[in-house]
């Protein structure tokens, strides 16, 4: 494989290191370029991280032995399907698979669940056993999924719904934070720029996905190498692994956060279920003393 500085587009000798950023797929950079302003000033949206000849060779045959939807030039994390969709990995090919936008096929009778994408499920009649069976959602199925995501404990400040779902967009310009749902977004605040706010549910869900899908590669092309990278996510074993802890604690988190505003909403509904019970009760023992001064009365008179 050869492999260009996107730096200066000069070819860097098998002889040298280089250096590949983690969250770019195709970004590369010499020896020579590391040491530049521009990519030490870029350090804090891009890690670039020293690659031997050996692990670009091991990263080579990943890559050409893994089908994904989502190769191009840019980082995986910037793409629609990672931002807006519900990500899934074929376990066949390894492919990434935007769930409301290319059709998958879970087996029925694995335990552990195992599922392909369109290309390989014709191949599982001889690569899985016979007797299994797969089921396919429809692709509305996960977009509503994702749509029905809340942002907790944000308010729309365009329409004042507290915790709502769909897309979230933040304010650039004003602090500390100005934000809109996908219904306002567009329609209020239209003088100034607007940023996407992933659902951190989404977020956790993707990065568990993509953690995955880079454990199962190294364990199959990593050759006991721990300086191997995803050549998708620029991940390696250990940094795979970190990905999923984080992404299980994120998921955590969020349905924590649901539990609780879901049993403050029940409590504070059983109080105005409460509230609204002696408010009726008061009412009945108004009426009945009413009712019962004016039998005094009638009989006064």
């Amino acid at each position: 494989m050869v492999t260009v500085c996107t730096s200066c587009g000069n070819q860097i000798s098998s002889a040298l290191n280089f250096y590949k950023c983690r969250q770019c797929v195709n970004h590369f950079v010499c020896e020579v370029c590391e040491t530049k302003a521009h990519n030490r000033e870029s350090a804090s949206f891009h890690t670039l991280d020293k690659m031997s000849v050996l692990n670009e060779k091991l990263t080579s045959a990943a890559t050409n032995n893994t089908s994904t939807s989502s190769k191009s030039s840019s980082s995986i994390f910037t793409s629609e399907e990672y931002l807006y969709s519900l990500l899934s990995s074929c376990d066949h090919c390894y492919c990434v698979i935007a769930m409301d936008k290319q059709p998958i096929f879970e087996c029925q009778q694995c335990p552990n669940g195992f599922c392909v994408c369109a290309r390989c499920m014709p191949l599982m009649s001889t690569h899985h056993p016979s007797v299994h069976t797969f089921s396919q959602q429809p692709l509305n199925h996960w977009a509503k999924i994702v749509h029905d995501m809340y942002h907790l404990g944000i308010k729309c400040d365009g329409c004042s719904l507290d915790g709502y779902n769909g897309k979230r967009y933040q304010c650039e310009e004003c602090p500390p934070s100005y934000d809109l749902c996908e219904n306002c977004f567009g329609q209020k605040h239209t003088q100034h720029k607007f940023r996407y706010i992933q659902n951190p549910l989404l977020h956790g869900s993707n990065q568990w996905i993509l953690g995955q899908r880079s454990l199962e590669l190294a364990k199959k092309y990593g050759n006991n190498n721990s300086d191997w990278r995803d050549p998708l996510t620029g991940w390696t074993r250990s940094d795979a692994e970190l990905v999923i802890q984080q992404a299980n604690q994120e998921k955590d988190n969020y349905h924590t956060r649901l539990q609780e505003i879901e049993k403050k909403n029940a409590e504070y509904a059983e109080e105005e279920r409460r509230i609204a019970r002696q408010q009726l009760v008061d009412s009945e023992r108004r009426l009945q003393d009413s009712n019962d001064d004016f039998h005094r009365w009638l009989m006064w008179h």
